[in-house]
């Protein structure tokens, strides 16, 4: 009962921090570029795939269509996010109160995550819940609007729980089975910065486990083993993704697969060491929050002064330090020298997110030193509301629905503009002034949008931007905009919020073949397009699709080859005749993942068992 007590508490502290989300209907976590522009229909989208019975691996409304589970941060392969993915809807669309428990309620889970990790290390319930509080509800998981970053930072009081057990020799198999899993859930959560760096501190933890217990290699073989199969789902499909993508990475041209981040971006997304006041003194931190407060601190100070001797003292003051060096990045040689000669960390552009680790530290450390004071009884209520008095001022400021320029308002004035172009027949795609219409506008109402708010995109797609020939390829027959691009477009509508629909007559549906045929499209969704093809006699056929791996073709029921036309769309070599032709998503990356993430689960199931 005092768990679930200590859980409730927690709930109703999380809710207090973000009442202007929970209590009020005034406010928005949303009322940013990256959240009202990317995350909110990333999800939309998701969830409107789910709901129609389908998986959404393909993207059909960025950029011509490209994989969605490859782009990571859409976070698909949480298990977490199907939750919200089932919500009901609204319009099509993620009701907005649903979106904002979503996101406190990843803060709860962190709490709760982080208590189940200072519990195990046997600290009290006042002192664990407050060591919890500090973890979610300050510093960088209290400050930070992202979800999918969230949603991976508070797996990692979980992988250094079962870490600890390892340390401590409590079931080393079994746990350090469960902390592979940890890391793969992190690796899933949808970003992968924080899981980076969090493989990183591990990887330096086992070697200073295995430089005192060498015979014991087999525990890190298990960790790494189960994390690699675990996160598989995610991974494979990332790293095909990334082979073929360009991405902007802080440098001014986009960057390929096998060129590194150069480390001039790592050193400006660093924390730097005057920022280290940051964690007492709130507002310091340039690119992230340290802020935890001075309760924080005095207590994990008094945890190291007075119960050095305990080993899970030394191993989470090792942790609080690794987390600072690597966030403070070009200031040390640490991240540096991982940046240098440890696979991927270079694709990790973001030190200074790694203060999350020691962040987790500082919170264990300060229940340990609560815990360590004399006065059992009163010290966790102070603590406790002393630490609430900090740092429910520090609390990120939620932005009011009616601000002026708000973003979601504009995009619901905007939604007349959907409702046309759905109305509109045949196969076409549509582009945005994107100062007009800064948003994923696509993703939200499921409309085929030639553009959208990315970070990467396919290699080919890019090659080819601002060709005279792209808008023929893709089908864009729409642009939105005050104005048209070409004078062959011609006004077909006029929203109220002053935007107009242009179309150009010149551009058909995006089919073609080098023979006489007639075209008839029987279903067109994210991840599968079935036709008609009738040909007056045999020769090749294309459609405005971009060409990607993991695309499979059925020709009247039997698999057909692939074949691409001007290297940039599909293509088909059909008999003269009718022809019914069925085209499917199967990414054999997904598909190999998903039954090695499975393999992973069964693993860890099995030693944990055998371990009982």
């Amino acid at each position: 009962m005092r768990t679930i007590a200590a859980l409730v508490l927690l709930l109703l502290l999380t809710i207090a921090f973000y009442w202007r989300l929970t209590l009020s209907s005034e406010y928005t976590w949303l009322e940013s570029p990256d959240f009202a522009f990317q995350v909110r229909p990333w999800l939309d989208f998701d969830a409107r795939e789910i709901h129609a019975g389908r998986l959404p691996l393909w993207n059909p409304y960025e950029w011509g269509g490209q994989t969605s589970i490859g782009q990571v941060q859409p976070a698909l392969a949480n298990p977490l996010n199907w939750i919200l993915f089932l919500w009901p809807l609204r319009d099509g669309h993620i009701p907005i109160p649903a979106l904002h428990w979503y996101w406190v309620l990843i803060h709860w889970l962190g709490a709760v995550f982080a208590y189940a990790l200072c519990r195990d290390l046997n600290g009290s319930y006042g002192p664990s819940i407050l060591g919890a509080s500090i973890f979610a509800l300050s510093g960088f998981v209290g400050h930070t609007d992202w979800p999918q970053i969230l949603m991976s930072s508070i797996w990692i009081p979980v992988v250094l729980l079962f870490f600890a057990r390892v340390f401590r020799g409590q079931r080393p198999r079994a746990s350090a089975a469960l902390c592979g899993a940890s890391l793969g859930m992190a690796f899933l959560a949808g970003h992968h910065q924080v899981p980076t760096f969090t493989a990183v501190l591990m990887l330096g933890l086992w070697l200073w486990y295995l430089a005192a217990n060498p015979r014991k290699w087999n525990h890190a073989a298990i960790f790494g083993i189960v994390w690699l199969l675990v996160s598989a789902v995610q991974v494979l499909p990332a790293i095909e993704y990334g082979r073929l993508a360009v991405r902007w990475a802080g440098v001014p041209e986009p960057l390929r697969w096998n060129q590194k981040v150069p480390y001039s971006v790592h050193a400006e997304y660093s924390m730097h060491a005057r920022e280290l006041a940051g964690l007492v003194y709130p507002g310091i931190g340039v690119h992230v929050s340290p802020f935890v407060g001075v309760v924080a601190i005095l207590l994990a100070l008094w945890a190291i002064l007075r119960c050095w001797k305990s080993r899970e003292v030394r191993l989470f003051a090792v942790v609080t330090a690794a987390g600072l060096l690597l966030a403070l990045g070009s200031d040390t040689p640490v991240e540096r020298i991982a940046y240098a000669i440890i696979p991927m960390v270079e694709k990790a552009r973001f030190p200074a997110m790694a203060i999350v680790l020691a962040h987790a530290g500082i919170a264990v450390l300060a229940a340990l030193g609560l815990d360590a004071l004399q006065w059992k009884r009163i010290a966790p209520i102070a603590a406790i509301l002393l630490f609430c008095a900090q740092a429910i001022p520090a609390v990120p400021h939620m932005a009011r629905f009616d601000r002026p320029g708000a973003y979601l308002r504009t995009i619901r004035n905007q939604a007349d503009i959907a409702a046309f172009l759905k109305s509109q027949p045949g196969w076409f795609r549509v582009e945005l002034d994107d100062t007009e219409v800064p948003y994923n506008f696509g993703d939200l109402h499921g409309i085929e949008q030639f553009g959208g708010a990315v970070s990467s995109m396919p290699a080919r797609v890019f090659e080819i931007l601002g060709h005279q020939e792209t808008p023929h390829l893709f089908g864009i027959q729409y642009r939105v905009a005050r104005k048209p691009s070409n004078p062959a477009q011609v006004e077909v509508f006029q929203s109220a919020s002053g935007l107009k629909v242009f179309r150009d007559p010149r551009i058909p549906e995006p089919f073609w073949s080098d023979v006489a045929a007639q075209f008839r499209i029987e279903r067109r969704v994210p991840g599968e397009f079935i036709f008609h093809a009738d040909l007056s006699r045999p020769g090749q056929i294309a459609w405005g699709d971009p060409v990607f791996p993991g695309w499979r073709v059925w020709v009247d029921g039997k698999r057909a080859p692939l074949q691409e036309f001007q290297g940039q769309v599909r293509a088909l070599t059909l008999a003269a005749g009718r022809h019914r032709v069925e085209y499917r998503y199967r990414p054999g990356s997904v598909y190999w993942g998903a039954a090695l993430t499975l393999l992973g689960v069964f693993l860890t199931v099995w030693i944990v068992r055998s371990q009982v």
